[in-house]
């Protein structure tokens, strides 16, 4: 394969699923708009991402349908990975360039993400319920070790579901209180390439289907259930918590090549597992904006602090406190504009919204931390989505 035409396969790669990041669960999505708040907040109930983060919340959301969704992101370093690509298009020798101490250099510790999400978006949320299907499509480039590569190129299809209803509570408080159940499950299929930093001209010299078909394949499935709590007092202060994989088993089967999946040659036993438990507590703030609100409709500020227990378990995957803070403010003018800023990870994070009624477009850049200590290994990201829906 000449240089040229490895080179525009990967900067085709890359600006399709130009501009998301960090590690995302295989459960979870990461939309444009709680990824610009701080992530996920619990206590938030506004949107179909509620079916996501609290089925509690599902009784608090207007009923609306999401009929299609398209998200597009990257992490790491994008931008160097795309001087490359530019210097392969402007006909620098493939084994030169991948050989240069430059490059190699780049290559240390390289953690890079490019995700496009959708267009099998759609669902239903509010009243009460919830229901959601998608997929997606990932391509994960990242360094084992000291001269080593791994390569990921995956596709998932989740599916979830959430039912909420409220609680009894006595007239006098002006409040609202609800509690949900959400299930879920999801299917993954991963090919795996692993190389070194040494053998990569060649590796990329022999791109084609023989190198996927002929390497190792991972497929992944998992069944799950979350629950959470929600109570709003006069519609000014909203309080959550949620538990996350109250019970959440997956399978693991792991074949040799990716043909020994699809013509059934091979048949590994499966390996089990189970994802640990999450605890999350929140706290939504919305004051009255009173004459300001002729300019500014909608105000949030939003506080969660996430996986309170996982020093007890999951003490092997402690993070530092630090990391469990998210904080967001979100503020909508003229009903259209939404600027957003948040804090997650010891990271800071910015984005907008721009809601047409049908379509909502939103954008994203934030950052995630890869390592359990803040500030060690932080890693940017760009992640733009559109919503439709109705």
């Amino acid at each position: 394969m000449s240089l040229r035409r490895t080179a525009v396969s990967l900067a085709f790669v890359f600006c399709v699923v130009i501009v998301e990041a960090g590690d995302v669960a295989d459960f979870t999505i990461t939309d444009a708009r709680s990824s610009a708040l701080g992530g996920p907040h619990t206590a938030l109930a506004d949107d179909f991402l509620t079916l996501h983060v609290n089925p509690a919340g599902l009784p608090f959301v207007e009923p609306h349908f999401s009929y299609a969704a398209l998200s597009a992101g990257a992490s790491g370093p994008v931008f160097t990975l795309a001087g490359i690509v530019i210097e392969g298009v402007a006909g620098t020798d493939l084994t030169t360039l991948l050989a240069s101490p430059r490059v190699q250099e780049s290559l240390q510790g390289i953690h890079a993400r490019a995700r496009l999400s959708g267009p099998l978006a759609f669902g239903f949320a509010g009243g009460g319920a919830g229901f959601g299907v998608y997929n997606d499509t990932e391509l994960l480039i990242r360094a084992t070790g000291s001269s080593r590569l791994e390569i990921r190129l995956g596709e998932r299809f989740l599916l979830r579901g959430g039912y909420g209803f409220e609680l009894p509570v006595p007239p006098g408080w002006n409040s609202r209180a609800a509690v949900g159940v959400g299930v879920k499950g999801f299917v993954r299929g991963d090919s795996v390439i692993a190389t070194s930093f040494l053998t990569l001209p060649s590796l990329v010299d022999s791109i084609g289907p023989d190198l996927l078909s002929e390497s190792p394949f991972e497929l992944v499935s998992g069944l799950g259930i979350d629950v959470g709590l929600r109570f709003l007092w006069r519609d000014l202060l909203a309080a959550a918590l949620t538990l996350d994989d109250a019970y959440s088993p997956y399978a693991v089967v792991a074949y040799q090549t990716l043909d020994g999946f699809l013509e059934s040659t091979e048949s590994p036993p499966p390996a089990y597992d189970r994802y640990p438990r999450r605890l999350n507590l929140g706290l939504a703030f919305t004051p009255s904006l009173g004459a300001a609100e002729r300019y500014v409709q909608d105000l949030k500020v939003l506080l969660d602090y996430r996986d309170v227990l996982d020093f007890w378990t999951n003490p092997a995957g402690a993070e530092n406190i630090v990391l469990k803070f998210g904080l967001g403010v979100e503020a909508t003018f003229l009903r259209i504009l939404s600027l957003r800023a948040g804090f997650s990870q010891g990271l800071l994070a910015a984005g907008l919204g721009l809601d047409f009624g049908f379509v909502e477009l939103n954008t994203a850049m934030f950052g995630t931390e890869l390592s359990r200590e803040p500030g060690l290994r932080p890693v940017y990201n760009l992640l733009v989505g559109l919503e439709f829906r109705g």
